[in-house]
């Protein structure tokens, strides 16, 4: 029987009697072929069209002599094409040859076929320079727009204007350039582009790439907490600003998530839904562990961190009377100047009031303080202009009592603020304050005072016929109260989770799982090294692959934000970045690049952008 392909193509002849003469030969050998036994291969069925591949692969080079026609080489050198130093044109590889080159002399440029080959080696010469420079131009321009990005992070987190970099930054670095660098240091400089537009862009396009890093950690976390707070700023427009807490590579985070904007109403439906429209195209909310409020009535509508430090008894408030002090000041442009010549003259440690801010409620004791500590010149200012106001620095009992509410929100202060902590540690402010309330009642009923030192030093020097000792005992018993109703010991945090503050103290009637019991038992024969060389959360994220159903428990307890202060801290960086000249500015960009400790990927960010030289 014949092979398979050979009668096929036998079949075929039948069909066809009529084949090329191309044809006929390759069945001939074919035919020789499969009677000498042998089977083709694909080798010698595709000799010919290799042959003719290589043939085509043929590559011309070039030859110096090529230079008397106005062509040099460019492109790679294994298959280089000849480029014209007149017209730019580039050929290609075939037309490496010299009649092909003198026949585009003659025809594109005729009037220099005579010019002697010196003429052609200056435009050599100047083809290389402009190349050069176009390099040059190019890697000046790649960085002069990395430098532009840098100047407009620096100019966010200073939370100054935008006109700054155009108006300030650029002509102060062009002198320093000049005076040390010289003038071509200076031509570098100008082609940083800080216009307030390039500025403003730059700023919105960092804030972008620092939402998607952070997103990119978020979702990358098991699970994440919020902290949330809403305000108005100096141009009476609603601000919710949220912070979130996260785990990312084997530590706990926090950051600004979004600042967002409240176009009517603050009431908890709208507070939420502006959450949740962004929550929800962007993050889960069934990883959410956690939401933390100042306990707003918008917000949970029933117990709140500032609630408790505000019941003072009318006959030891003097807070009103300090508001009218500082707004009598503030209020006008002449008394303020006035008042910050005065202090100059008597050389007071500062010159300025600062503005109280009910929503603000941190802010009360740093007012009251600095009320306090410009007593004298304020006393002397207001008495010369005549204003009844003047008589409250003269009363040694409302001085007093202005140095007590000093010190006590002062103490109040203290315990809403740092970063990263938990609810342990909270509550363990909170008890230890409460104990100390029990404290200074008792000693207060001795007439000792020393654990308030501004108020002591008050009572030291003036000596008030009033005594306060029943007084400021009544303020811290309903101060106690108060901290007992929000915060109770029956409600406290750490009941039955003390084993995740320390997994290697067995707390005797905390109920556990038995599973739970055994694996602290493990955790406790190998890990104590690592438990005292690292933090509490970043302790139970490593044990998290091999303990995870204790180390779950701990984490969700941990993550939770404890209390509202990162977002009272950001509000003070919205005071300061939007400001009366800046009241239309729209701060979410801004503030996302001031507050988020994220830095940038400034590779990739300037890559995605083409450089281009300031003009």
């Amino acid at each position: 029987s014949k092979p398979y392909f050979l009668q096929q193509l036998e079949d075929v002849k039948c069909e066809a009697p009529i084949l090329s003469s191309k044809m006929s030969k390759k069945q001939t050998s074919l035919e020789s072929f499969f009677a000498k036994g042998k089977r083709p291969t694909e080798e010698t069925e595709e000799e010919p069209m290799t042959s003719k591949k290589k043939k085509a692969a043929f590559n011309r080079q070039y030859q110096e002599s090529y230079l008397k026609y106005g062509f040099i080489a460019t492109g790679v050198s294994r298959a280089p094409s000849p480029l014209c130093v007149i017209c730019g044109d580039r050929l290609s590889n075939e037309a490496m040859k010299p009649s092909k080159l003198l026949r585009h002399l003659e025809t594109k440029h005729p009037a220099l076929k005579d010019k002697p080959s010196e003429y052609f080696e200056r435009k050599k010469h100047e083809q290389e320079g402009q190349k050069q420079l176009l390099r040059a131009t190019t890697s000046t321009n790649a960085s002069a727009l990395r430098a532009s990005y840098l100047v407009a992070n620096c100019i966010a987190k200073a939370k100054k204007p935008f006109t700054i970099g155009e108006e300030l930054i650029l002509p102060a670095t062009k002198d320093i350039c000049r005076e040390l660098l010289g003038e071509a240091a200076v031509k570098k400089i100008a082609q940083v582009p800080l216009s307030a537009s390039t500025v403003t862009r730059r700023i919105e396009e960092i804030a972008k790439h620092i939402e998607t890093q952070l997103l990119e950690r978020i979702n990358t976390s098991p699970w994440y907490a919020l902290q949330v707070d809403e305000s108005t700023d100096i141009d009476n427009k609603a601000i919710l600003l949220v912070y979130v807490r996260y785990l990312y590579q084997e530590d706990v985070h926090e950051d600004m998530l979004c600042a967002l904007s409240l176009p009517t109403k603050t009431t908890a439906a709208e507070l939420f839904k502006s959450l949740d429209d962004y929550i929800s195209g962007k993050l889960k909310w069934s990883f959410c562990v956690g939401i933390c409020t100042d306990g707003a009535a918008a917000m949970t509508g029933r117990l709140s961190e500032m609630l408790a430090s505000r019941k003072i008894p009318p006959e030891l408030n003097s807070v009103n009377d300090v508001v009218k002090v500082i707004n009598h000041i503030k209020a006008h442009a002449l008394n303020s100047r006035l008042f910050e010549q005065l202090c100059e003259e008597m050389d007071a440690e500062h010159r300025h009031l600062l503005l109280h801010t009910e929503i603000r409620w941190l802010s009360r004791g740093r007012s009251l303080a600095r009320v306090f500590e410009l007593r004298e010149p304020l006393h002397r200012f207001l008495s010369e202009k005549k204003s009844p106001l003047a008589a409250h620095f003269s009363d040694e009992e409302w001085v007093a009592k202005l140095a007590y509410l000093c010190d006590i929100f002062n103490l109040l202060n203290e315990l809403n603020q740092g970063k990263m902590i938990t609810v342990f540690k909270l509550a363990d402010k909170f008890a230890a304050f409460k104990a100390k309330l029990e404290l200074w009642g008792r000693r207060m009923n001795r007439g000792i005072f020393d654990m308030f030192q501004t108020f002591a030093g008050i009572l030291e020097e003036t000596e008030p016929e009033t005594s306060f000792s029943q007084l400021v005992h009544d303020h811290l018993s309903l101060l106690l109260k108060e901290f007992e109703r929000y915060f109770p010991t029956t409600k406290d945090p750490r009941t039955a989770k003390e084993w995740i503050r320390d997994p290697f103290v067995n707390k005797p009637g905390e109920s556990r799982m038995s599973i739970q019991e055994d694996q602290l038992l493990e955790i406790a024969k190998g890990l104590k090294s690592m438990f005292e060389t690292t933090t509490l959360p970043v302790f139970w994220i490593k044990v998290t692959a091999e303990y995870p159903e204790i180390a779950t428990k701990a984490l969700k307890t941990l993550l939770p934000f404890p209390t509202s202060y990162l977002c009272e801290a950001g509000f003070s960086a919205v005071t300061a970045t939007k400001t009366k000249l800046r009241s239309r500015l729209d701060i979410s960009s801004t503030l996302r690049v001031s507050l988020s400790p994220i830095t940038p990927r400034w590779d990739r960010l300037v890559a995605e952008k083409q450089a281009q030289g300031s003009h």
